[in-house]
């Protein structure tokens, strides 16, 4: 009877810990498992992303120009922008964006420019809402995470609150992000229980909360087990040891 009383109040104080963190679990678990992964990525929301370069371009700055050019690059690479070729060319200094025809440097992206990059890119019905420049990590929002800053952000005002994100640097697009990506981030945060950067599965809080609910669910058996016991004894008679 001791070991039962005691299971019993462990049960009901584990419970009362554990149980809203357990409801956070199926809630966000059932989001997440319903919620197809390509509409979450955004998938839908842009166009043109992957655009081969072929001979109907015409002649462009030669390689070795460019490599001249730029004696410290790592990587020179002759790419699709905006339907046209340019040059991505990386190096210690940083990224830059250079016109393939004329070898003139593009990048840093302008708003407008930056504007022109989001519509080429996006596939919907919406307008552009907002764009603003974000160079300060303390003011960027948790959305684009370990991404690199500065990166133009341009807002729609579409049904999902579409925002598409854009180096300035290297012009690339570099992620998208929506109201229901939001929604998954924010539920994802719940389930692992990362309240800071929503992408550590291994915390200690975690590890914490695990432990607990499995605790709670050995005491839930052991009661389940009890009580069966106990019911096949009454129906006996109350013969049988019960200590």
């Amino acid at each position: 009877m001791r070991a039962s009383f005691l299971s019993r109040r462990w049960h009901k104080w584990l419970a009362l810990v554990i149980g809203i963190q357990a409801l956070f679990w199926m809630i966000s678990g059932v989001y997440m498992v319903t919620m197809n992964l390509d509409y979450i990525h955004g998938d839908h929301l842009v166009k043109n992303m992957d655009e081969p370069l072929t001979a109907a371009y015409g002649d462009v700055v030669p390689y070795s120009t460019m490599l001249t050019r730029n004696p410290n690059a790592s990587r020179i690479q002759l790419v699709s922008w905006l339907g046209s070729p340019h040059y991505r060319i990386y190096s210690p200094e940083g990224t830059k964006l250079v016109n393939g025809y004329t070898g003139e440097l593009v990048s840093p992206l302008d708003e407008g420019t930056a504007r022109g990059v989001a519509e080429y890119h996006y596939a919907q019905d919406g307008q552009i809402s907002g764009v603003s420049l974000l160079t300060d990590k303390k003011d960027a929002p948790t959305e684009i995470q370990t991404r690199p800053l500065p990166l133009w952000r341009i807002d729609f005002n579409d049904a999902i609150g579409t925002s598409l994100y854009v180096s300035p640097n290297d012009g690339r697009l570099v992620t998208r992000r929506h109201d229901f990506w939001r929604m998954f981030d924010f539920v994802w945060m719940l389930h692992i229980m990362d309240y800071e950067d929503r992408s550590d599965m291994n915390n200690n809080l975690l590890r914490v909360a695990a432990f607990v609910g499995t605790i709670l669910s050995l005491t839930g058996i052991w009661l389940l087990f009890y009580s069966f016991r106990r019911k096949n004894w009454k129906e006996s008679g109350g013969s049988g040891d019960m200590s």
